[in-house]
């Protein structure tokens, strides 16, 4: 008769722990949804923010096809230092589209250091560019400052 009730008794206690898991496996769904949706949003994040920069991408090929236009109309040192410069401002853009290539990879914990280091990158191309583009400058009808001659 002992053994009876303790087994009685401890099925008694096993029932209720049984219980006891049963919400909490319940409430992992809801978490378990939330990291998926967060995932999903950083995602989108992430394509959006690649497809931005693949953009400034593409404009910088356009503006960088109009330096090269503007050095096919020099001659001389300022034609060949000019096509230089674009070349240079080529590899950058090279450069930075490797690196969004990592941004495309990168750990959710890595994104927002990849992300940055593109910015930063991006930057430096957009200032490079608007210094360049400054100094070959040319308004219709004058030569710049490097296509005069010194007599």
């Amino acid at each position: 008769m002992k053994v009876l009730i303790t087994m009685v008794m401890g099925l008694l206690l096993l029932v209720p722990a049984c219980n006891r898991n049963e919400p909490s496996r319940v409430g992992a769904a809801p978490e378990e949804r939330s990291t998926t949706a967060n995932t999903e949003a950083q995602q989108r994040e992430r394509d959006d923010y690649v497809k931005s920069v693949q953009a400034k991408l593409d404009e910088f090929d356009h503006k960088l096809d109009g330096l090269d236009a503007r050095a096919a109309k020099m001659t001389g040192t300022a034609k060949d230092d000019l096509k230089n410069m674009v070349r240079q401002l080529r590899d950058q853009n090279k450069g930075i589209a490797s690196q969004l290539d990592n941004v495309k990879n990168a750990s959710p914990d890595a994104l927002p250091r990849a992300k940055a280091d593109v910015d930063s990158a991006m930057a430096m191309l957009e200032r490079s560019y608007q210094d360049i583009s400054k100094k070959y400058e040319v308004t219709p009808g004058t030569p710049s400052k490097n296509q005069q001659k010194s007599y």
